[in-house]
């Protein structure tokens, strides 16, 4: 199949190629992401947010995907942060 775009892009992490359909550009984005934000609503992201009444009104990752893939996006963010600061 042709698309009218390039599929592919540089890692940021990495310095190669990678398909944009992939699990690997999936989850560089995600960490992009997730850096972007600021420290509250990173927190919210991982841990999710309760109500003033202790409720639960949202969901963090490590509700929804469990700890070990929040280890696992944490661990890419430090990867990421860890080649930025080296190109400085």
């Amino acid at each position: 199949m042709t698309y009218s775009r390039d599929t592919t892009a540089i890692s940021e992490i990495t310095g190669r190629p990678v398909s944009t359909w992939s699990e690997e550009w999936q989850h560089e984005c995600e960490a992009k992401a997730v850096l972007a934000m600021s420290k509250e609503q990173r927190n919210t992201f991982f841990n999710g947010r309760k109500d003033e009444n202790g409720k639960t009104v949202d969901r963090g990752v490590v509700a929804i995907r469990g700890a070990k893939a929040a280890e696992d996006l944490k661990a890419l963010m430090e990867r990421l942060q860890e080649v930025r600061s080296n190109r400085s």
